[in-house]
């Protein structure tokens, strides 16, 4: 079965639910693997992975991982 074909098969099968709490599930689980941002390569990221990634900076600017804006400065100088 080609994407286009289980695309077409699920849309029947949803017109087919009768049940809001099965929709909602579904919506759900479509709601978790909606891109909602992208990282500075191009990277889709999910609303969970989105999530990943603040807490890995958090982290990092916790653990003094970070330069300053005036330390930017002085870096592109340098360039």
């Amino acid at each position: 079965m080609n994407i286009d074909t289980t695309k077409i098969d699920l849309v029947n099968q949803l017109f087919n639910i009768n049940k809001e709490s099965v929709l909602k599930q579904i919506k759900a689980i479509l709601d978790r693997e909606e891109i909602v941002a992208y990282t500075t390569s191009g990277k889709p990221l999910t609303r969970e992975a989105y999530i990943q990634e603040i807490k890995k900076a958090e982290k990092d600017i916790d653990n003094g991982n970070y330069i300053t804006h005036q330390e930017l400065l002085e870096e592109i100088k340098k360039w």
